[in-house]
């Protein structure tokens, strides 16, 4: 008869583990807590977010590396100084990671972090083992971590949305408002916390790690993954048979595809690797180096596909990872083809080392992505004839639409970076907030003056124009007027109040003044966009105020800002004056 484990037992079990792995569980403690007091923090106090952020960073990367030092020194056996020396000097490096994150981390510092946590995790998988040749256990080992992180997994999912339907049902029997985010310091805790207790309760003893295979697993990989493998394989040479039909280069994105499939095959082939010695199972070692040998010349396309990528549009973060990982896919497939050598460990070793060299260094692959760019950016502008003596943008070129869309890009990638460099390149440029939206707007409003494309297309323009940094941005004269009607025309189609009308029709294009009923006027708005664009290009926040203004008689129609989507509809807001 099944029986429900006792308050007790569980008690027990939670104080073992705590005991157990002290650090890990106190760093997902702290973790947890961290996160929670960030969901609560409002997103005006952009400082305090910031700081708990970056905390977050150095909580979330201390856990898996306190899990590795635990884990490798219950196997080794380490002398008794060795485990404080190695989580002093773990502290040393995360501190000093620290101090390198920025006061209000970007998307390179998310980047770095996220490359950091992966080579974190990988060395898990191996740390315990280093120094040892014991390959077997070394599978049992992780397939023990990966099948128990399923399992943590599926009991946090479901603890979650048991607790989730609890609190809604409170919620809507009680008429109860809570004044936190509930919701989400829910999910916090049970996937920061509970996840992580529940995963390292079930890791066993060095001793107590049992040399099976779970038939589930066998037949998962066997009949689910592998004829899957088999599947996008047989595609992805019909497509190389398609290009050498056709004889022209692929698409550069096939090399993510091909990447991705060599990679999950890699570890299917993982989940089988104890079968390979099984007289019943020869087909695996038959399999496998078949599958290697199959790969060659999907690697050759994959090394086709970025570098063409590369050439054509400059080296990004992910190209760079894409092309570092064709070289550590053709070592790996070349290392398993050469002999019987087939030291597994070496797949997340090797890998572990990139996730650790490439956010780093000379070399890393924010440097050298901003300063492919910042390259790209100038020899499309030298190739064209548009930089004057100076080296600024001071001539108006018609260009090819290509080399038009790749400066857009280009001054797209900085912004989205929040990166300086570009700077140089635009006359009287104004130093502001790089987080600004105007910073980088003002650059793509510069580039709509004096570069202009070959093929004028519509689809996807959007403009706008306000006054929000110009120097006259209040300077408008009010004398004689004595009513005013606030306007936003995305809002309403139809302001009024009660005398005065104003009525958005063709889609923003004109806008209908009516007084009591009786027409006043019709101003053109599309015309006025259109006059901006020529005069400001599609994005400008220091327009002056007077270009702004439409007058009639005794009305005055003042914008703070003016849009366009696709020259087709028209919107914006302001204050109309009226006597």
């Amino acid at each position: 008869m099944f029986k429900f484990p006792s308050l007790k037992t569980l008690s027990d079990s939670l104080v073992e583990t705590i005991l157990r792995y002290k650090w890990a569980t106190f760093i997902a403690l702290v973790k947890s807590i961290l996160l929670i007091w960030l969901t609560e923090i409002p997103y005006t106090d952009g400082a305090a977010r910031s700081q708990l952020t970056r905390l977050s960073f150095i909580a979330t990367l201390a856990l898996p590396l306190a899990l590795a030092i635990r884990l490798s020194e219950e196997r080794q056996q380490w002398k008794s100084y060795l485990r404080p020396t190695l989580i002093s000097l773990a502290a040393i490096l995360l501190t000093a990671y620290y101090f390198t994150l920025d006061t209000e981390p970007n998307q390179t510092d998310t980047y770095r972090f996220l490359m950091l946590l992966a080579g974190a995790h990988l060395v898990v998988s191996y740390a315990p083992f280093i120094g040892t040749s014991d390959k077997e256990n070394f599978w049992q080992f992780n397939k023990t971590l990966f099948l128990q992180f399923l399992n943590a997994s599926l009991y946090a999912g479901t603890l979650y949305i048991g607790l989730l339907i609890a609190v809604q049902t409170v919620k809507y029997l009680f008429n109860i408002n809570y004044k936190f985010n509930i919701e989400l310091d829910l999910l916090i805790v049970v996937s920061s916390f509970f996840h992580t207790v529940f995963f390292l309760s079930k890791i066993p003893a060095p001793a107590d790690f049992k040399n099976d295979y779970p038939v589930g697993l066998k037949v998962f990989t066997q009949y689910v993954l592998l004829p899957l493998e088999v599947v996008y394989l047989a595609i992805i040479y019909t497509y190389l048979g398609k290009i050498m039909f056709q004889w022209k280069l692929p698409e550069g994105g096939v090399a993510y595809l091909v990447l991705a499939f060599s990679v999950a095959g890699i570890f299917a082939l993982l989940l089988l690797y104890p079968l390979r010695q099984s007289m019943t199972e020869r087909w695996v070692s038959i399999f496998s180096r078949r599958y290697y040998v199959a790969l060659v010349p999907l690697i050759v396309l994959l090394f086709i596909g970025i570098f063409r990528r590369i050439i054509d549009y400059g080296i990004t973060e992910n190209r760079y990872i894409v092309a570092v990982l064709a070289f550590w896919l053709a070592g790996i497939t070349l290392y398993f083809l050469s002999g019987k050598r087939d030291d597994i460990r070496w797949i997340p070793v090797t890998l572990s080392i990139l996730c650790f060299l490439l956010p780093i260094g000379p070399w890393n692959i924010f440097v050298v992505a901003k300063n492919s760019q910042l390259k790209r950016f100038e020899a499309i502008l030298v190739r064209n004839q548009i930089l004057d003596s100076r080296h600024q943008i001071a001539r108006q070129k018609t260009v090819p639409k290509q080399d038009k869309d790749q400066l857009v890009s280009i001054i797209g990638f900085f912004r989205n970076r929040e990166l300086r460099g570009l700077e140089p390149y635009f006359a009287g440029f104004k130093q502001k907030d790089r987080s600004d939206y105007q910073y980088y707007a003002s650059m793509e409003s510069s580039l709509d003056k004096f570069v202009i494309s070959d093929k004028k297309e519509n689809s996807g323009l959007f403009t706008n124009h306000s006054s929000q940094f110009a120097k006259n941005a209040a300077g408008i004269s009010l004398a004689g007027f004595d009513h005013a009607l606030f306007i936003d025309a995305s809002e309403d189609k139809v302001i009024s109040d009660g005398h005065v009308e104003l009525k958005i029709e063709q889609d923003g294009k004109m806008w209908a003044l009516t007084r009591d009923k009786k027409k006043v006027t019709v101003w053109n708005v599309s015309d006025r966009v259109n006059a901006l664009h020529a005069a400001y290009g599609t994005h400008a926040m220091d327009v002056p105020q007077d270009s702004l203004v439409l007058f009639h008689g005794s009305y005055k129609l003042v914008f703070r800002s003016i849009s366009s989507s696709n020259n087709s509809y028209f919107y914006g807001n302001g204050v109309l004056f009226y006597r």
